[in-house]
């Protein structure tokens, strides 16, 4: 139903008052309103919704140009049509002037009866169409509000199912794990109760053989040998299964001794030569011109070895099998590399990507053409890793492969567990990862803390073995990696970076010192720093490739509707949110997030705005957090001159433009980078 249609007629005459409102009334259905000065007026407008004015010019006081110039200056008046009333003998003098000043048309003095009903005729034509379309539009917004609402209703479930499937998800985690423990336990103890009926195994078959000779039983002496070559090589795999569970569960102990690494190649050349040579390889062994003493595990060094020549050995046939002891002075200290390689079958990319993983052989022909566990190269990656060292891989399908050691000649024990690199992984509640890989602490820790700052979720690494495993976890965004690293360098780490498919495609920005910026980018970084750049720099950077940080808003209000509004506008506008709906939940999430900016409501149950004010003034960490504070109280001037010394504005729930809160937020985004 359409609202009544008001007039409002304004003269100073009542005469020409009494005659306007008797002709009108007499042919419209409207209300006419009457006022006798344009001060008069204005009161009428404030409180009424007049659709039409019609002004008398020639009036006492305010006349009606000086009206219609105020009515013209306030938004809630100036959309009003206004018919300006004038003799005749003044409408070319006036008419100029009433129409810049935004007057819809003119009448004249005496009223023309036909001339009035034509015009008003018009006007109420035009109104009635303004008051159907906004009646049409109103509906709309309601049929909106109603779907929004629908809308919202099936986003809360389908969270609420999301939040079940998470809990779900970590359930199972935490059995896997467990899982995973018992297994570890359970190989080791089956490891270690086979292994005492093997050698029980073992030594008898020596007895029957020693027998068997003394008796001239020849072939008894071939089958007492055939069990010992059995039950030697199950005990071999056995141990190999014990080992990996050991450093799974993290028991597996270094016992550092001097190592005579002459000694040590020539033991291992005896034993693995045999079984080379039943391969028709020929066997070839590079010794340095001096030998260094070493401190190392000497049994696991040997076992490294053997099994690093014994995989040449039974996957190359008919070839050659070079073994190169080298030493290599870095900025890092002494170390000594044990190179095996090899012209065998070679190894192709997807599998050179799972082959240091335990139980993973090439693939499944390759067991059953080879046999074997898949443990030696991930029992050989772990030793090396725990003396300090690493172990890395060249290798091209069909045409061999390469295996090569590095330990520092003073072993450096490293206990290297999955659960020790997730402790190191610290996300902040966005999607975009960043990865620092930088041995020096005063470096990592400052970059660390401008990147989260830019609310970004940083990982680090402290040296490039550890900054590939994490890489290959988490598939960060970008990758900050320092031109001087100790170890592997930053070269190999790019080169191993791009032979990597999915790894290939991640942004490299080295951190060094100006002279290095040409040779950082022939080795194929995006972005060259030093360790100095500030934080709007930095965020340009990231910026410039696409890496940008969501920015997390955090709104505090016990009010469903207005959380649900706020979070469904600011995520509309690109930014992440974390909801609290009181300042005690939102005290816990700080402790956890860090978000750019805080909107916050002052009335709430439990702890109210101004009491979590109270505590973000007790914590410094907290303080370069922009606060927005939202009222549906109205605040006294005390209230707001306190409010003022912790917040950066103040917005009424009942008076504030969306536009205006996200352009308040988009400020502060822009002040805090800079």
């Amino acid at each position: 139903m359409s609202e009544s249609i008001v007039i409002l007629i304004v003269d100073d005459n009542k005469n020409n008052l009494f005659s306007l409102h008797t002709l009108i009334t007499e042919y419209f259905e409207v209300q006419v309103l009457e006022a006798n000065s344009g001060l008069g007026a204005l009161k009428i407008i404030t409180q009424e919704n007049v659709h039409l004015i019609i002004l008398d010019v020639q009036m006492p006081e305010m006349d009606g140009f000086e009206t219609a110039k105020v009515i013209r200056s306030r938004n809630k008046m100036r959309h009003i049509p206004i018919v300006f009333l004038t003799a005749a003998y003044k409408t070319n003098e006036f008419q100029k002037k009433g129409f810049a000043l935004g007057a819809a048309d003119y009448l004249t003095k005496p009223i023309d009866k036909a001339q009035l009903i034509n015009r008003i005729q018009s006007y109420l034509r035009f109104i009635k169409q303004d008051q159907q379309y906004k009646q049409q539009l109103e509906q709309k917004i309601t049929e909106r509000t109603i779907k929004l609402s629908e809308t919202n209703q099936l986003l809360q479930q389908e969270i609420y199912k999301h939040k079940q499937t998470e809990i779900e998800l970590r359930a199972a985690k935490e059995v896997a794990e467990q899982a995973n423990i018992i297994k570890s336990q359970f190989l080791a103890n089956m490891s270690h109760e086979l292994r005492t009926p093997l050698n029980a195994i073992f030594g008898y078959s020596e007895i029957l053989e020693e027998e068997a000779k003394e008796l001239n039983e020849i072939e008894c002496v071939s089958d007492a040998k055939k069990v010992q070559l059995a039950a030697k090589h199950l005990l071999g795999l056995i141990n190999e299964v014990l080992d990996i569970s050991k450093i799974e569960a993290g028991k597996m102990e270094l016992f550092i001794e001097p190592v005579n690494i002459e000694e040590l190649i020539d033991e291992t050349a005896s034993t693995i030569k045999p079984i080379i040579e039943n391969q028709n390889n020929r066997f070839i062994i590079n010794k340095p011109e001096y030998f260094a003493n070493m401190q190392a595990d000497v049994t696991k060094l040997r076992q490294m070895l053997l099994n690093l020549l014994s995989n040449a050995a039974k996957f190359t046939q008919q070839g050659k099998i070079c073994f190169t002891i080298d030493y290599q002075t870095r900025t890092d200290g002494e170390w000594v590399i044990f190179c095996v390689t090899d012209d065998g079958i070679g190894i192709t990319d997807e599998e050179q990507e799972i082959l240091f993983q335990p139980f993973v052989q090439a693939d499944s022909s390759t067991t059953r053409r080879y046999g074997g566990t898949g443990l030696g190269l991930a029992i050989t990656k772990r030793f090396s890793e725990m003396m300090g060292g690493t172990i890395r891989l060249f290798s091209e399908f069909g045409k061999g492969s390469i295996f090569t050691i590095y330990l520092p000649l003073i072993a450096k024990p490293k206990v290297v567990e999955t659960t020790n690199l997730e402790n190191k992984i610290e996300i902040t509640g966005t999607d975009n990862v960043v990865l620092i890989i930088d041995d020096n602490i005063n470096i990592r820790e400052l970059l660390k803390e401008k990147l989260t700052q830019l609310n970004y979720a940083v990982a680090i690494a402290e040296d490039g073995t550890e900054g590939l495993i994490i890489a290959k976890k988490l598939y960060p965004d970008v990758i900050f990696l320092n031109t001087n690293l100790a170890g592997i360098s930053s070269e190999e780490i790019l080169a191993i970076l791009k032979k990597h498919e999915k790894l290939s495609q991640i942004p490299v920005i080295l951190i060094s010192i100006k002279e290095d910026e040409e040779q950082s980018y022939a080795m194929g970084a995006i972005e060259c720093i030093d360790e100095d750049i500030d934080l709007h720099s930095l965020s340009n950077i990231l910026s410039n490739y696409q890496i940008d940080s969501n920015n997390l808003i955090m709104v505090v209000d016990d009010d469903k509707i207005t959380l649900a509004r706020l979070e469904m506008l600011l995520k509309s506008e690109g930014w992440d949110v974390l909801t609290a709906m009181d300042g005690k939940l939102a005290l816990e999430l700080l402790e956890k997030y860090t978000p750019t900016i805080i909107l916050l409501d002052l009335m709430m149950p439990e702890m109210d705005g101004l009491e979590f004010l109270n505590h973000i003034e007790k914590r410094e960490k907290w303080h370069s957090i922009p606060i927005v504070a939202l009222t549906a109280k109205k605040l006294t001037k005390q209230e707001y001159s306190h409010l003022n010394q912790y917040v950066e504005s103040i917005f009424y729930k009942a008076h504030y433009k969306v536009e205006e809160l996200v352009s308040q937020i988009q400020r502060l985004i822009i002040k805090k980078l800079n």
